[in-house]
């Protein structure tokens, strides 16, 4: 069959003028083509075209009742004309070649009552065939007559919003007016909302800068796509500005369809503490103010929940013990584990027995058991009675193995501060220092009516002891982390300032106040640091060494995330002409457009990083690759363009920034080991420079973060072996080994939560104090501030989904947990999750994971909710259980 039709299409050629044709000039041949082409048209299609030209002459024509007739037919053709979705409607293709006739004739009419009308025509001949640019559908539609615009369909109202948007962007630089495009957007924009386009709606009022309108417009079934999109339009916005305004009108249109848990987490993403309130005074239902109680102990946002107790008392978060035991007992993972069975020594290839120093050693153990072993409540080395362990270490080892009890018994206040206690009589300042530390760790992300840690540490700030005071500073950062208690700014502020305390004292005071201001952007704790900072420079190797750095980091803590909020205190630092300056200025904005994805401010950062500069200047660039990091952390594409960018610095950059290079990819992937990133680690891990091995090591701990992954666990293994005569390796081998078992895998340090919509702010900082810890790692971790690794203990969170019944008692239900899917922008009601398992609470849930009921047995309290962490159920009335038959 195939062949026959063949044959009959090569026939015509050789009567056309045989092979010769092909050596003529190429003229003839396309009007043969176009002869031929009018020869093909079906009998139908050639007296379509004769009509239209008519139609084409008569509309020229003089008297206007013949050209009105005229040009009232060439609408019912273009109208009526149906086209598959490759070609173009006939006659709109037929009229073509009349065009430049139609708009010459337009040019020379009299002003009557049918110009516009022939304004209108015109416009719908302009889409297909104007100039690229020269926006004349635009014009004539101006000009004709003001009614039917949305008659001709969605092809005709894309193409002129797209010619509105640059019309007036263009206007606007202008300074002319604009309402007769506001008109236009008038109609547009409710046409679309009720043909499910509601994306091309909201781009043309963002284009025009009425995105407000939008909120009238919606309707019962569209308001969760459009918050959807205008969820999404938020992280690409131009401008701070804009990003407020988009989330707002989501936020209105979520309190006006009374979805309180999306009005919330937009609430939260603004980080406002008038719109979070407003959004509770908003809500009548009892279970969902719980509901919401709960996602505020999530974001260990300050809410004041005034008299109402209960409320207070979910969002304090001290069920979390209780919750984290029971899912440890319904995952049989209760039974404490030893630093032995994570390090499976017998696995290792033995290649000599090196007699290390031992108190290291056992330091790696109190760590590993602490990160183990977190939230668990016991062990087998330090809460087991008359525990010895303390003293198999030295001095300020001793200090982070007492700490590491704080770990161990996270979140467990009660029975937290009575095994603590002991050691704070203790006579041995190191003991009395790790129980502070302790006492801070205990009451991590917790909040109690009783403010243990506040009377505990509070006094310790004045002791005579330096370390003492140190470890209460340390400590209140941990205890208040997000809280912007006043009173902790009135006590440690003069510790910043004061030159008798010693540095590293001030300089952790200034990143405990920045961790509990955190994202707050509170003026007088930035006026304290910057004061110091000017203040020392003044003095002669005052911003040396390590520790000044760390006032940085305090600074920038106070603005994570704030974006533009921290202009003034980055000019204000232009007055530091020590090199600690730049430093302090990249780490500032690194930590304020974190998460932003901010393309403009990247730039800048790699732009930092392209000076090759001596090893002395250039420390100021480690930080810049940091903050390349922090600005595109959260977003896939962001990330995954940084890590292209930190490939190219890893090849071509100087030794210094080679050293930053390990940390700045465990940011990216915090509890998210790809196999990528593991195998660049792994090579690195085995660098020449000392400083990038260990680096290395570390943040291969750090992207495994709770998560057992079998590949780093045995390639930390191998390590161990390889560096079995190196105590300061195969320190940060062991501690990587901690951190990948951390909480039995129960638990993650990802900041991002809420379907990774949010950030929690306490766990990103306390992260950017260790990252920043570990860029000098000789002189804090692997001398005597190893106190430091405990800021990873804030970060932990456990990655469950727990559901619970109207009275806050667990409930075990189905649930389906697969990869989340993006549905931004979707038509339809598309499926949110791919390659589910079906399990039932309480679950685990990975980075990429999403969850949603099996059944319709229980319903979330309010639509809306994100499955994850806890979520309370309500049963569902009109539930019918399938029948056994079926």
């Amino acid at each position: 069959m195939v062949q026959e039709d063949k044959k009959a299409i090569a026939i015509p050629v050789p009567t056309e003028g045989g092979e010769a044709d092909k050596d003529k000039k190429n003229a003839p041949t396309k009007r043969k083509t176009a002869k031929e082409k009018e020869e093909e048209l079906s009998e139908e299609d050639r007296q379509k075209k004769e009509e239209l030209e008519l139609l084409v002459q008569r509309a020229q024509d003089p008297e206007q009742g013949v050209a009105k007739m005229a040009m009232e037919a060439m609408v019912k053709e273009l109208k009526e004309s149906t086209s598959s979705m490759t070609s173009v409607p006939k006659p709109l293709k037929f009229l073509r070649p009349h065009y430049s006739t139609l708009t010459e004739h337009y040019g020379k009419m009299p002003s009557t009552d049918l110009k516009p009308f022939f304004a209108d025509v015109l416009s719908i001949l302009s889409t297909t065939m104007q100039k690229e640019g020269s926006r004349q559908a635009l014009k004539y539609r101006l000009e004709g007559t003001k009614e039917g615009l949305t008659s001709w369909g969605h092809e005709y109202i894309r193409n002129i919003s797209g010619e509105i948007a640059e019309e007036h962007k263009e206007r606007m630089e202008k300074g002319a007016d604009v309402k007769d495009l506001l008109e236009l957007v008038e109609e547009i924009v409710p046409f679309n909302m009720k043909h499910n386009a509601e994306v091309d709606a909201i781009d043309l009022l963002c284009e025009v800068d009425k995105i407000e309108r939008i909120e009238e417009l919606c309707e019962e079934a569209t308001y969760s796509r459009v918050c959807l999109y205008l969820q999404g339009l938020a992280n690409f916005a131009a401008t701070q500005a804009d990003r407020v305004i988009y989330l707002q009108v989501c936020v209105n249109v979520y309190l006006k369809y009374k979805e309180y848990c999306g009005a919330l987490r937009t609430a939260l993403k603004l980080n406002d503490t008038k719109t979070v309130a407003s959004v509770f005074s908003a809500c009548e239902d009892r279970l969902v103010l719980k509901q919401l109680a709960f996602m505020i102990s999530r974001r260990k946002f300050n809410h004041d929940f005034e008299e109402d107790d209960e409320l207070k008392e979910i969002a304090s978060g001290e069920s979390l013990s209780k919750h984290f035991i029971s899912l440890a007992k319904a995952l049989d993972v209760l039974e404490p584990k030893n630093p032995e069975q994570i390090y499976k020594s017998h696995l290792e290839e033995k290649r000599s027995t090196a007699v290390l120093d031992s108190a290291k050693q056992n330091l790696a153990s109190s760590f590993v058991n602490a990160f183990v072993n977190a939230g668990f409540c016991k062990d087998e080395l330090m809460t087991v009675a008359d525990s010895k362990w303390v003293y198999k270490n030295k001095e300020h080892g001793m200090m982070s193995t007492v700490g590491s009890l704080g770990a161990l018994l996270l979140w467990g206040i009660d029975e937290g501060l009575t095994q603590i206690d002991k050691y704070q009589w203790s006579s041995d300042v190191h003991l009395k220092a790790g129980a502070l530390l302790a006492f801070g760790l205990v009451t991590c992300g917790v909040k109690n009516e009783c403010d243990p840690a506040w009377a505990l540490l509070g006094e310790q700030l004045e002791a005579e002891d330096a370390q003492l005071r140190l470890a209460a500073v340390v400590g209140l950062g941990y205890a208040y982390a997000g809280s912007c208690r006043e009173d902790l700014l009135e006590n440690l502020t003069p510790m910043i300032v004061d030159t008798a305390c010693t540095i590293e004292c001030s300089a952790m005071a200034a990143v405990s106040l920045g961790l509990v201001f955190v994202s707050s952007c509170n003026d007088e704790v930035a006026q304290a640091i910057l004061q110091t900072m000017i203040e020392r420079q003044a003095v002669e190797g005052a911003l040396g060494g390590t520790w000044p750095h760390f006032f940085a980091v305090g600074l920038g803590l106070l603005y994570l995330g704030q974006q533009d909020a921290a202009e003034a205190t980055l000019s204000a630092l232009d007055a530091i002409t020590h090199p600690m300056g730049k430093y302090a200025k990249l780490t500032v904005e690194g930590l304020a457009f974190a998460n932003s994805g901010d393309v403009l401010h990247v730039q800048k950062m790699l732009q930092a990083c392209t000076d090759h500069l001596e090893e002395a200047e250039a420390f100021h660039q480690t930080t810049a690759l940091l903050g390349i990091a922090l600005i595109a952390f959260g977003e896939d594409t962001g990330a995954e363009m940084a890590v292209r960018s930190i490939d190219h610095i890893l090849q071509y950059g100087e030794l210094t920034l080679r050293r930053a290079v390990p940390v700045a990819l465990a940011v990216l992937h915090l509890s998210n080991p790809k196999v990528l990133v593991i195998d660049t680690l792994s090579k690195l891990s085995h660098d020449a420079d000392q400083d990038v091995a260990m680096g290395a090591i570390i943040s291969m701990g750090l992207i495994g973060a709770g998560t057992n992954n079998a590949r780093l666990a045995g390639l930390l293994r191998q390590l161990a072996a390889y560096y079995a005569k190196d105590a300061n390796a195969l320190f940060m081998v062991r501690i990587a080994q901690g951190l990948l078992y951390m909480g039995k895998g129960l638990l993650t340090i990802n900041p991002l939560f809420s379907d990774r919509f949010l950030l929690d702010p306490v766990a990103f900082g306390s992260i950017a104090v260790l990252a920043h810890s570990v860029l000098h790692l000789k002189n804090t971790i692997l001398g005597k501030s190893h106190y430091l690794l405990y800021h990873v203990v804030p970060a932990m969170r456990p990655r469950w989904l727990i559901t619970v019944d109207e009275d806050m008692n667990e409930l075990k239900v189905s649930v389906r947990v697969g990869q989340a899917v993006d549905v931004t922008g979707m038509a339809g009601n598309p499926k949110k999750i791919t390659g589910f398992q079906t399990r039932t609470t309480p679950v685990l849930l990975n980075f990429q994971d999403r969850a949603e009921l099996a059944t319709e047995e229980y319903l979330p309290a309010t639509p809306g909710t994100i499955m994850e962490d806890f979520v309370i159920l309500r049963k569902n009335p009109n539930y019918k259980p399938l029948t056994g038959g079926s």
